[in-house]
């Protein structure tokens, strides 16, 4: 787990990256990786600031249905009883 300052920073940091990456380029292909790392930090931006506006009820509805096993039983092998 990444310590809180961090994790704040982290889209921010991504931003300037992206600003200073497309600053210092001197060929027209970097345009591509500074818009996934623009998109990026959009993207983590909107996730943050949609779930932190959430009321608690529906902060835990969602968090119980992210967590939840989603995985089938495992196959129990029958036993057969010769009588």
């Amino acid at each position: 787990m990444l310590p809180k300052p961090v994790y704040e920073v982290l889209p921010i940091a991504y931003v300037v990256g992206s600003i200073i990456a497309l600053a210092v380029a001197d060929h027209f292909i970097v345009v591509l990786p500074v818009a996934l790392l623009l998109s990026t930090a959009a993207y983590i931006i909107y996730l943050r600031y949609h779930f932190r506006h959430l009321t608690a009820r529906e902060r835990a509805a969602m968090m119980s249905e992210r967590f939840k096993s989603h995985t089938k039983p495992k196959y129990v092998r029958k036993r057969h009883h010769s009588f």
